[in-house]
């Protein structure tokens, strides 16, 4: 069934790649002759290569062709003065295989005098020399990341000593596929119609291709007039539910690839008619042909939000549950605690020991910055709690599930 404003494979907004990298091919400075600030040897402290959350040792599955971060953090108090500090990454495949060479985003401003530990540099993007890897070095198999150099702004190279490589491993995952549809409605006491901006549908998509555990979505969208008007009550999204789950069966019969979500958009006419969301039940086992639908609108603070749309982790959150997640049961009170395994206290994304930090590598075209999440000031997207990103519980638990929906149709994926 196609519905009206079809818009499958809509071109976004022209958006700088998080991945894009004009600087792939290998490339060496010439060392300049001025003198820079006299330093001691520099001592690197870790090599940290994160997605969405990671550990200080990597240990979150890397997903292969997801945009991927590296942070060097250096031990500052080991320098001779206060000065700004530029790097270069070699990178490559295997450790005899050609490399890349990639320059730190911008220069780390170091102070003899920063004593900062380690576990909390973490949560300051500012406080190391952060790289984006090319997607050409993001494919699945090893990948080898070596410190290849690091010095002063008009200076020569230092001399540098402490964990200066890492290795890690990426691997396959699948795509998201997602069809997101728009539901319009009218509101019987106010005769208006309304229909999801094209913002919410934005934020959405760019959330989950950010937080989720994949290397891409494959998203397509359409508007199509709800079966229901307002005033909401409690059957209204089950009402919803329904209408969409026909739409899908309707269009996998003649096509559809059957591994979609399918997930219902509903304006909340800013605050007027707010329908919770719901997923058509909570699957054990692979299930892509379980619906959910979500209310967007503008934040305006809502669940500490303060951007254009709070259907990105609202949107994520009822995906979440058909992706067969659970609720972590936080704030306590708030909800069901049918989540036994969740590992985090208060719904974070870290315990006390701040062992996981969250990543948000942004988003250009719809101006969200680079981000490190502390992980015991944000919260799993699948709790009511305020700021929403996704812990290694559920992002590990959900790119299992992805597999699962893979292998069910192609059994061929190991």
């Amino acid at each position: 069934m196609m519905g009206k404003h079809e818009n499958k494979g809509m071109a976004r907004p022209q958006i700088q790649s998080l991945d894009s990298n004009p600087y792939v091919a290998p490339r060496r400075r010439v060392t300049s002759k001025l003198s820079g600030p006299a330093l001691s040897q520099i001592t690197i402290q870790a090599i940290e290569i994160c997605q969405a959350i990671q550990s200080v040792e990597s240990s979150v599955t890397l997903i292969a062709d997801k945009a991927t971060m590296v942070r060097v953090y250096i031990d500052q108090t080991s320098l001779a003065g206060g000065v700004q500090l530029r790097g270069e990454l070699k990178v490559r495949k295997t450790a005899t295989g050609p490399a890349t060479y990639v320059p730190a985003l911008e220069d780390l401003a170091a102070d003899p005098q920063d004593a900062t530990k380690l576990i909390d540099k973490r949560n300051l993007t500012g406080a190391s020399l952060n790289f984006r890897l090319p997607t050409t070095v993001t494919a699945a198999g090893a990948l080898l990341v070596e410190v290849n150099r690091i010095w002063p702004a008009g200076g020569d190279d230092a001399m540098f000593g402490g964990v200066t490589s890492s290795t890690v491993e990426f691997v396959y995952g699948p795509p998201l596929r997602i069809r997101c549809i728009g539901l319009r409605y009218v509101d019987t006491g106010t005769g208006q119609t309304h229909t999801p901006d094209a913002v919410h549908f934005a934020y959405l998509r760019s959330f989950l291709e950010r937080a989720y555990p994949v290397p891409s979505v494959d998203w397509s969208q359409i508007v199509v007039e709800a079966n229901f008007a307002a005033p909401f009550n409690d059957q209204t999204v089950l009402r919803a539910n329904a209408q969409i789950a026909a739409i899908r069966s309707s269009e996998v019969d003649n096509g559809m690839d059957p591994r979609t979500h399918y997930l219902a958009l509903v304006d909340d006419a800013r605050g007027r008619n707010f329908m919770r969301g719901r997923a058509m039940g909570i699957p054990d086992a692979a299930a892509p042909d379980t619906v959910a639908s979500a209310p967007c609108g503008v934040p305006n603070g809502f669940a500490g939000d303060h951007d254009l749309s709070y259907a990105d982790w609202y949107g994520a959150h009822e995906l979440g549950h058909t992706f067969g997640r659970f609720h972590p049961g936080f704030p306590a009170g708030t909800q069901d605690a049918s989540d036994p395994d969740f590992p985090f206290e208060e719904g974070q994304l870290s315990d006390a020991d701040q062992k996981f930090v969250g990543y948000d590598l942004g988003d250009a075209g719809l101006g969200i910055r680079l981000q490190a999440l502390a992980g015991t000031h944000h919260h799993d997207l699948m709790t009511y709690a305020e700021r929403q990103w996704i812990c290694a519980h559920t992002f590990e638990a959900i790119r299992t599930r992805l597999i699962e929906e893979d292998r069910q149709f192609d059994p061929a994926i190991v």
